[in-house]
């Protein structure tokens, strides 16, 4: 049914889920306002475009922060917002189970974290369609964005069986990290690239970023996934961190 939210376009409650679905004016990459806009909810899910000059036709799933000094794209500098890995994970599922059926053309997988907004109090995720005007119109991509994460709010009312983990390295589009939590059950919360890793020069920095990623999540990691590809002093740096939190981490190539 219909319902009134400050500041929205439209606003609707969803019984069935216990759930909000609200639109707003403003670019996504700037919703810092909702904890105020949306005081009573648990969780955000950020449905989006995703843009991107290679033109791949994408259905992604990340959660957002700035690792770096550099907050270009909302946000600010060194900060993450709180991931939410056990949802994500089920979105991603439902995306790749859909897709491969429905859109064969179109590559399902996390982004690693990047973007803001950054400040939000409250575990959030985005659901996005790439990488151009073609995709974002596409009715079919809509459907299955829409329907896997319905699919994903039904089955949180159940056990989830996944490994909450935090991961390292790798590009843009995490498809090692991707296919570990589709057939390991690892369900992520910030992946840092290794663009981002390799831009942070200062050990303790990226001892700092490291700390960050495993502690803004909702559920905790359980573990840790690393890249080997992300340099001999910058893996050493982040296992220290990783120790000092006796979080068990994987070392893979």
């Amino acid at each position: 049914r219909g319902i009134q939210v400050a500041g929205s376009v439209e606003s609707w409650f969803l019984e069935e889920l216990n759930a909000l679905l609200v639109g707003f004016e403003e670019d996504v990459i700037y919703f810092d306002f909702l904890d105020n806009a949306l005081p009573s909810v648990s969780f955000y899910v950020i449905l989006s475009r995703h843009k991107a000059s290679s033109g791949i036709k994408s259905l992604t799933v990340h959660h957002t922060g700035n690792p770096t000094s550099s907050a270009d794209v909302g946000g600010r500098p060194k900060e993450l917002s709180i991931a939410n890995p056990v949802f994500s994970y089920l979105t991603l599922r439902n995306l790749s189970k859909l897709a491969a059926s429905e859109l064969r053309d179109f590559e399902v997988v996390y982004e690693v974290t990047h973007h803001g907004p950054t400040s939000l109090q409250k575990p959030l995720t985005f659901v996005e369609i790439g990488s151009s005007e073609t995709e974002w119109s596409y009715k079919k991509a809509h459907e299955i964005v829409g329907e896997s994460v319905l699919n994903a709010l039904r089955e949180l009312k159940s056990p989830v069986d996944c490994t909450p983990t935090v991961g390292f390295g790798g590009p843009h589009y995490a498809e090692g990290f991707t296919k570990r939590a589709l057939k390991y059950r690892e369900c992520y919360g910030h992946i840092i690239s290794r663009y981002a890793i390799r831009e942070i020069q200062n050990k303790e920095e990226l001892k700092y970023v490291a700390r960050e990623a495993a502690s803004r999540s909702k559920p905790a990691p359980a573990k840790a996934v690393l890249s080997r590809k992300i340099g001999s002093e910058p893996r050493s740096a982040v296992v220290e961190e990783l120790k000092s939190l006796s979080l068990p981490y994987e070392i893979i190539d």
